[in-house]
């Protein structure tokens, strides 16, 4: 089989390293640019997987799949910016039979996807994953965080070959048919605290110590949103996420709050202002999540 991984950052170049790693039968292939590219063509991937660390090669590393032939699966692991210049640049690599899998932060991009390919197997997915690109070429997993949970509402056994890729590469996963509320459960968690962070200018720690009522409130605008939706997100999903910022370092800060600070392009629209457009259309009160996208964008 093909298998391409799009976006080799700190998630895709660890499930790209691992897949291949473990994996000498399928075809592996590594769509990145820039510097990641260049370093990698060069010297290799290098995974630090906590007290571990392994180089793989990959067999096909391009910025350019075009001539590469129909792909089986494609996982997708852009920022959620970058989703619809991905899916142009792979045109020539997706059939009836090809599947997607979107790994990006949000909860609406296998809808995306179905605008575009709408003949195309697309799943939903979401993961839970503490890493990042330490230097060109070097992708760094943090702690013992990993969980991958991806499915359909349908046609679920016929994706056992995907979760049998991952059982093979020592990946933790799940398929699951209730995939749509896995993903607004993670989404719950890290709207709110990429929201309310980026807002403050502050890390997890500070909001703790003096926004906790704050955090509660966007937490519930959330999940208001989400119920409206149909989604089912319940007040212990919220009680769990405060407790999680809660046993969380005092300085933790999330991706997007880094991106402000470093002056860099933003996941806001996916993040909170998706929140934003939702909560007006379906009628829905969301007056904390509207002042802080309002001031941040």
């Amino acid at each position: 089989m093909k298998i391409a991984i799009v976006g080799i950052g700190g998630v895709g170049g660890y499930i790209g390293g691992k897949l291949s790693k473990a994996n000498n039968k399928d075809e592996i292939i590594f769509i990145a640019r820039g510097k990641q590219l260049e370093t990698i063509k060069e010297k290799g991937l290098k995974v630090l997987d906590e007290d571990k660390e392994f180089t793989i090669k990959p067999q096909i590393i391009t910025d350019n799949p075009e001539h590469l032939g129909i792909f089986d699966l494609i996982i997708i692991a852009t920022k959620s910016y970058d989703l619809k210049g991905a899916l142009t640049l792979l045109k020539n690599n997706i059939s009836n039979n090809t599947v997607l899998l979107p790994l990006l932060n949000g909860v609406d991009h296998d809808k995306e996807i179905k605008k575009i390919y709408p003949n195309a197997k697309v799943l939903n997915g979401c993961i839970y994953i503490l890493s990042n690109i330490k230097e060109p070429g070097v992708v760094k997993k943090y702690g013992g965080v990993f969980n991958l949970m991806f499915g359909s509402e349908k046609d679920l056994p016929s994706y056992e070959w995907i979760k049998e890729l991952f059982d093979k590469a020592e990946l933790k996963n799940k398929l699951t048919e209730k995939i749509e509320f896995e993903v607004w459960r993670k989404f719950l968690l890290i709207s709110a605290y990429a929201s309310i962070c980026s807002y403050y200018k502050e890390p997890i720690g500070y909001i703790v110590k003096h926004k906790m009522d704050e955090l509660e409130k966007v937490l519930n605008e959330i999940k208001a949103v989400a119920n409206k939706k149909g989604i089912g997100l319940s007040e212990k999903n919220v009680t769990q996420v405060l407790n999680r910022a809660i046993s969380l370092p005092y300085e933790s800060k999330m991706s997007m709050q880094l991106d402000f600070e470093k002056g860099k392009k933003t996941e806001l629209d996916a993040l909170c202002g998706y929140i934003v457009k939702e909560g007006e259309k379906l009628g829905v009160d969301i007056p904390l999540m509207k002042k802080m996208y309002d001031r941040l964008r």
